[in-house]
């Protein structure tokens, strides 16, 4: 007696391996997908981090302190006194740090969505770059540099609270 053999059809090991490969291939384009997420939250938790660093920085000295953001370079910096141009160090940053001591935001491949510049004086209370006392809520957008995801950071006026 001959068996003849029935070669339709896939058998259940190559579906099984088809499956697999996808799975693989799903995975590869979530966690791409999925990184412009994490710059953007890592870069929005660093600054909130450097503006709370700014205000302690203002409350232990008595010349106060601030953070400045140029959109025009991508840079952010903390200074000391009132003077912007007295740039220090920020803390847990230094790989994306410039020469000049400024925060590199292209090289985290992010962007706020407009210029700022917050003052604490001596008492940790948020002033603008005018010397004035913040009056209302400073919001800001940080996002990826190519867009997609935002997360939104807010300076609270008087007590400089940063959520």
């Amino acid at each position: 007696m001959i068996c003849k053999s029935n070669s339709k059809g896939f058998t259940f090991l190559e579906v099984i391996v088809v499956l697999i490969v996808l799975g693989i291939m799903a995975v590869l384009v979530v966690n791409r997908a999925s990184s412009f997420n994490a710059e953007v939250y890592a870069g929005a938790d660093a600054l909130k981090s450097h503006i709370r660093y700014a205000q302690t920085v203002a409350m232990n000295t008595n010349e106060g302190a601030g953070i400045t953001y140029d959109p025009a370079t991508n840079q952010y910096w903390m200074y000391r006194g009132t003077d912007p141009t007295n740039v220090m160090l920020l803390p847990d940053d230094a790989q994306f740090a410039t020469a000049d001591r400024k925060i590199d935001l292209d090289a985290k491949n992010i962007r706020i969505n407009q210029g700022f510049r917050v003052y604490f004086n001596n008492r940790g209370i948020p002033h603008d770059g005018n010397s004035a006392m913040l009056m209302f809520s400073l919001a800001l957008r940080v996002s990826a540099n190519t867009g997609g995801p935002s997360k939104d950071i807010t300076i609270y006026p008087l007590t400089g609270y940063v959520p």
